[in-house]
């Protein structure tokens, strides 16, 4: 058992509770509280070189609490404390005194995950670890990643669908897994998925083990459908980028903006993202996945600077950047604009 506080951590987090205050007070600053179908109201809020974050509730009192638990849970974790430094200090660390040692480094690095109970079926059990077998990785690993993938979808889904349909989907994917034997598996999510999860299943009445194993399940459902959708939208070029235009009720002109959302480049306005799903028959969510994939799986570019650094986007492109960037006529860029953000 450790007796004494290590140092290093201490200061860390002397450094991080000094940090604290500035960065709640950014984030959500320009957080919006929105009305949701079925009574639901959503908190979103912007992390700089992270990406939207978002939650829902049955009130405006719950969601903005369960805003609050997220984004805390999100800063306080060990691994993103190099992210509140750079939200804080521009990109830079000279605040701590230069860089940092490479056992600071270490230390960093390592998420002190939180662990949950769930109970899986067998089969399921059997899939997860077929994966890793493959894979060449960990059972914990595979889980954990599906787990978190079905429960980012069913949050965002949450914002649009009725529980009674969203619970009756999860339901109809957990049945193809069901069999006689079952066995208890301890899961491991860092903090702030865990505590979202947490949140969400109490939110809904089901236990955290009930949750944990619908959200592995449609974990495996969606990343199906993704490998699907994936093929679907890397065909849209040429000719067929323009028939998805006229599809998507817009003019010709905006092709290169069709274009730059569908490989992750410009982040597509809600109403847009709507008419997207209907084109690929697809969820939104299942679309915003991939578009966010696409982004980060993007090549970096060779350069040859002669002087300075060459700057790399670390975000997509706004939808108000990207048509401001078409100079189009008044009239047709207000009608883009007119799209939201």
């Amino acid at each position: 058992m450790r007796t004494t506080l290590n140092p290093v951590d201490l200061d860390q987090g002397r450094m991080l509770l000094s940090l604290l205050p500035d960065t709640l007070s950014n984030i959500f600053r320009t957080a919006l509280l929105e009305q949701q179908p079925e009574g639901r109201v959503s908190v979103s809020y912007e992390i700089a070189g992270i990406g939207k974050r978002q939650v829902a509730a049955t009130s405006p009192n719950e969601a903005i609490r369960l805003a609050l638990v997220d984004l805390a849970s999100f800063l306080t974790s060990v691994a993103e404390s190099r992210e509140i430094v750079r939200m804080n200090a521009g990109g830079t660390r000279s605040e701590l005194g230069g860089e940092t040692s490479t056992s600071s480094e270490r230390s960093l690095s390592k998420v002190r995950q939180q662990t949950l109970g769930t109970t899986l079926p067998l089969s399921l059990k059997e899939h997860f670890n077929s994966i890793a077998s493959s894979e060449a990785t960990s059972f914990a690993e595979v889980c954990r990643r599906f787990i978190v993938f079905g429960f980012e979808d069913f949050v965002a889904r949450s914002l649009y669908a009725s529980p009674t349909s969203l619970f009756q989907m999860l339901d109809q994917e957990l049945h193809q897994w069901h069999d006689s034997s079952t066995e208890q598996v301890m899961v491991r999510l860092e903090p702030g998925h865990a505590v979202r999860l947490r949140s969400t299943a109490k939110e809904y009445e089901k236990s955290v083990s009930e949750l944990t194993v619908l959200c592995a399940v449609h974990g495996i459902a969606m990343q199906k459908l993704l490998t699907s959708l994936e093929s679907r939208v890397s065909n849209c070029k040429g000719a067929a980028i323009r028939k998805l235009v006229s599809t998507l009720g817009l003019q010709p002109a905006t092709a290169p903006l069709v274009s730059g959302i569908l490989v992750g480049n410009v982040r597509a306005p809600r109403k847009l993202l709507s008419r997207l799903a209907v084109a690929f028959e697809a969820p939104e969510s299942l679309l915003s996945t991939l578009f966010r994939g696409s982004f980060d799986r993007r090549l970096v570019p060779a350069f040859k600077a002669e002087a300075g650094k060459p700057v790399l986007s670390t975000a997509p492109t706004t939808w108000t950047s990207a048509v401001k960037s078409l100079n189009l006529p008044p009239e047709d860029a207000k009608a883009l604009l007119d799209l939201g953000v």
